[in-house]
Order: C-alpha cells, then structure tokens, then sequence
C-alpha cells in the first residue's frame, strides 16, 4: 500500500510544533502533551498495516519508505535542518511507538546539544556512505542489494503491464522505482552486475527499461548530477520507449528483419511516446524530450529528421543514447547475437562524433572499463 504522504506532511508538521514549543518552554507543559498525541495519532494511522515509517534525507530530499516526498512546506524544511544539525539522516518510527517515548524524543530533538539516541521504537542513524554526492545506506547486505534489485525489475514489469494510451501513468510509482536504483548503484560499484539479462523475449521491454535507467544515471551522477534531476534522468530513461506501446504486437513481435512499411511505423514509435508523455501532469519535461530524441544522433542524423540548426539532440538524450546502444547490443535477441563488451565500446568510440557525443561516450567507457578490471 502506498504510503499517504499527505499524512506524512501533516505529522511532520505537527512534531515541528511540538519540538518548537518544546524548546519555548518545558516538556511539561500542557500544550506539549497535546500535540504530542496529536502527532502519535497521525503516526499511528501511518503504522497501520507496516512495520515502520522511514524517513531517510539524502541531500535536501526527504524520502519516506523509499518514495520521494514532495512540497515539504515551512515546516518541512524546518525539520530538515534540524535533524542536519543533529548530525541525523535516518530515522525510523517502529510499530508499538508509545505516548511517552515519542515525547522524549520531542524532547531530546528541542536541546540542540544532546546526542541522538536510539529509543525502543524510534531509530536514528546516519546513511554514511557518500558517493558523488548521494549518499546511502552502507548496511545494506549482498544479498539484499540483490533482492532489492530483483524487485525494482517486477515493479518496473507491473508498470509497463500497466501501461495503455488510455490509462493514467503511475508517476509515484516511476519515482519510488528510480530511488531504489539510486540506491542500488550506489552500493554497488560494478554496473554491469547490475543490468540484468533478458531471460525471454517477453521480458525484453521492461528489462531494457531498467537496465537503460540504471547506466543512464550512473553516467549522470558521474558527470555531478544529483538531486531531482538525477532523479528525471531516470524516469526518462524508464519511459524512453514507451511509444512502442502504440505499434502494432506484430511488428514489435516479428523474429525476421523488418521491411520498409514496418521500420517507417517502428521509427514512429519516438513521435508518439513523446506526444504521450507530454499530456502527464507531474512528469519531468525531460521525459518526453528524450522519448522523442534517443534514436537521434549526435550530428542530427536518426529519427525524427530535426532541423539541427535550430535543435540539436539534448545532453540527456544523449546519455539516454548511449545505455540504449550499448543494452541493446549486449541483449542476445531471437535475431542478432549478443555482443561482447569491449567489441561494443570499440563501436561506440568508433562512432563518436556522430552516432554519439565524444566526451559522454569516453566517459562511459571508462565506467564499463573499471567494471572489467
């Protein structure tokens, strides 16, 4: 069940109160105790059905239960500095959290020189390991980093089954998703142990679609992207192909070499992916620019024909560009071979300049190279 952020704004507005009133008088004030079950209810109703609240802030973004938590408001980013301050950027609020731990808690968070404690229901931590600017939690295990990965895919498979040009995209699910990758490859150094393989020919959309989403934002956050943008560079990269939902399940689905009709038809499927995404409310104007460019080259040739002199293909369809090329080679398909590595860096180093930018196709090959070292 998806968590009701709604409510989480309220109860984080609601501890702020407390904590503020807290620190203007004593714990044993009156109005303390009120807002302090005020905030418990709301808590509670959170807890209902889970075992826990997270709340993680990874740089200036608070994501509660693996889901990014937008319009944070006053108070919202009050809490943030305060548990900055505190050295704090985990805490866990636990099922069977009592009145009189959470107001010690309140407590504790209004005297700015007390250490963070660890309550029976309540855990605060720090997400210690920081690699190029985003920072994530270090127990993660081999094991879970695996299985976390394993269930990004289903949940990219659920939404791509979802997926009608008459249905509503599930843009809060696409975010959830693009967060655990965030996680994931920051845990993970070896990105090629990360891209999954195409085990059927029916998995092969969703599984591209993950696997061109995590190369395209570990060649971003390579590049110093972080944040929200790191974050539509991932969505976008989710739904770079979601036009080919408007193509014909013959031509998606045919083991020969297409004819000329049918690769006219195929080529359309960046129009209409574009043109679909770009009638969702919520979704990053980066999504639709990249549906419509990530079959454009570098130098303007590829599909749709653009007046280069007045566009040229964006830099993150360019990075979309080449997870693309390089997933789509690497894919054993029931009409091509799987490449090997290196064969498929010599091809894009080959033609850099104008299938593909220099300067991303370089850097992306020294990533896969300090993969196979």
């Amino acid at each position: 069940m998806p968590t009701d952020m709604e409510a989480v704004r309220k109860f984080i507005s609601v501890l702020m109160s407390t904590i503020s009133n807290c620190s203007l008088y004593t714990k044993s004030h009156a109005s303390i105790d009120e807002l302090t079950q005020k905030a418990l209810s709301i808590l509670n109703e959170l807890l209902t059905g889970a075992d826990r609240v997270e709340i993680m802030l990874i740089e200036n973004d608070l994501i509660v239960n693996k889901a990014p938590l937008r319009d944070v408001g006053v108070h919202g980013n009050t809490f943030i500095k305060r548990i900055k301050r505190r050295g704090i950027s985990r805490i866990d609020f636990l099922a069977g959290i009592t009145f009189a731990e959470l107001k010690q808690f309140i407590a504790d968070m209004s005297e700015t020189d007390k250490e963070p404690k660890t309550y029976p229901h309540i855990k605060t931590g720090v997400i210690d390991v920081r690699l190029g600017g985003v920072k994530v939690d270090a127990n993660i295990s081999a094991e879970a980093l695996s299985k976390l990965t394993t269930q990004q895919l289903e949940k990219v498979k659920d939404v791509y089954h979802d997926f009608s040009p008459f249905s509503k995209l599930n843009v809060a699910g696409l975010e959830e998703i693009v967060v655990n990758f965030i996680v994931t490859f920051k845990k993970e150094a070896n990105i090629l142990k990360l891209i999954s393989p195409v085990k059927s020919h029916s998995e092969y959309t969703y599984t591209h679609a993950t696997n061109v989403a995590v190369l395209s934002m570990v060649q971003a956050e390579s590049l110093g992207v972080k944040d929200k943008l790191l974050q539509d560079i991932g969505i976008a990269a989710l739904l770079h192909d979601v036009g080919k939902m408007f193509i014909s399940k013959e031509i998606l689905d045919k083991k020969g070499t297409l004819d000329e009709k049918e690769w006219q038809e195929m080529h359309h499927h960046t129009m209409y992916g574009s043109k679909y995404l770009a009638r969702i409310d919520g979704l990053s104007r980066i999504a639709p620019i990249v549906a419509l460019e990530h079959h454009l080259a570098y130098d303007g040739h590829g599909y749709p024909k653009l007046n280069v002199r007045v566009r040229k293909q964006h830099i993150c369809s360019q990075i979309v560009a080449i997870s693309d090329f390089f997933d789509a080679l690497r894919s054993r398909r029931p009409y091509k071979r799987d490449w090997d590595i290196k064969e498929i860096l010599a091809l894009m180093q080959k033609n850099a300049g104008t299938d593909f930018n220099p300067f991303l196709a370089d850097n992306f090959s020294k990533i896969v190279m300090t993969t196979l070292k």
